[in-house]
């Protein structure tokens, strides 16, 4: 292999990122005429390859491709560039980049009607399964590739919800939380999966891909089958979209976490340090000092899990438990300032006659 690409890919440390980068640079590499010639390109004159990337970026601009799309494309190029210890101006070059005026898309969460529609939709237990558990850890798509999310990253935890370790082992590591609703669906998936013959243990994707899929090279749910999969659903469920530009105002996968950033933020009660930890936020000093329990995060959470509940039933479930179990309370408050009043009328009562 050519050493400058050789150079590129060992900078480059996770699975997804090495695919979209190494497709990005292959791309401008096609564009200047230097196709799978990565050591000769390194070789021309500063001056010629800045002139290629300022080419390159006018080439996008007249295409009407959005400035923030352009600096995506740029990236994989000047890590390629930096690595290889190439001179080049990518102050000059992002210059060129035009400004973006229109509305940005991909602002709206998804409604709790959008994803009762798309488990309407789909009869698939997978689908059904995926669906919810990103609707209750509002994570970004990557959590499942990076590592593989597997069933050793799944922990048991009281009022039937699950734990999950997202990022297991990496320095962005975090705790996500199932609903008893995604909770309950993941082990239908489960189940299934074992009635098909497939042989579960605690290294078994949490997500697979199906027998029909086209991704067949990869057992788990690839980033692109995800993809796939939720652009299907989200068409036949005729999820409501509004274009804005080349975007629409609801993304694909995102849709999902800013419907649960929404939630949480919404509910006063969750502590919003612990709200920036379940969303994988840095979140300034608090993000590097802050490092709450699984329990503590759980805590928070469970605040949250009436309204990240999608299911109707399930929903009128959570408020008439919550209505019987505040009764209770105030019952069991009634009782023990009773009790505290008795106690107080007979010392009184003791003290009268004692007098």
């Amino acid at each position: 292999m050519q050493r400058s690409l050789v150079l590129f890919e060992n900078a480059i440390h996770c699975k997804a990122t090495m695919k979209l980068y190494s497709t990005g640079l292959q791309n401008f590499m096609k564009f200047v005429g230097y196709t799978n010639s990565y050591d000769d390109f390194i070789l021309l004159d500063y001056k010629v390859i800045d002139k290629h990337l300022e080419d390159f970026v006018i080439f996008n601009a007249k295409r009407n491709i959005k400035g923030v799309s352009i600096r995506g494309y740029l990236k994989p190029i000047y890590l390629f560039l930096d690595v290889n210890r190439i001179q080049y101006f990518p102050k000059a070059i992002n210059r060129l980049i035009p400004k973006d005026k229109t509305k940005k898309g991909n602002s709206k969460p998804f409604t709790d009607l959008d994803i009762q529609n798309m488990l309407e939709y789909t009869n698939s237990s997978r689908n059904k399964a995926l669906i919810l558990f990103f609707s209750s850890v509002g994570g970004r798509p990557a959590v499942l590739t990076d590592p593989i999310l597997c069933f050793k990253h799944l922990y048991s935890m009281p009022h039937g919800c699950k734990a999950v370790l997202m990022y297991s082992g990496s320095d962005e590591e975090y705790w996500g939380f199932l609903t008893p609703e995604a909770a309950n669906a993941l082990e239908v998936y489960r189940d299934e999966r074992i009635r098909q013959g497939e042989v579960i243990t605690q290294e078994s994707p949490l997500f697979v891909i199906g027998k029909k899929n086209r991704f067949k090279d990869e057992p788990y749910l690839s980033l692109p089958a995800l993809n796939s999969i939720f652009e299907h659903l989200q068409r036949k469920a005729h999820v409501e979209k509004i274009k804005l530009g080349n975007r629409y105002d609801k993304a694909l996968m995102y849709g999902f976490r800013k419907r649960f950033n929404t939630i949480l933020k919404i509910d006063s009660t969750v502590n919003s340090n612990i709200a920036e930890k379940l969303l994988a936020h840095k979140n300034g000093l608090d993000g590097v000092y802050l490092k709450p329990t699984k329990e503590e995060c759980f805590s928070e959470f469970l605040k949250a899990i009436p309204e990240l509940t999608v299911s109707k039933a399930e929903k009128l479930n959570l408020k008439l438990e919550k209505s019987e179990l505040d009764k209770d309370r105030k019952i069991l408050k009634l009782e023990t300032e009773m009790k505290q009043i008795y106690k107080l009328l007979e010392r009184i009562n003791i003290n009268v006659s004692g007098s």
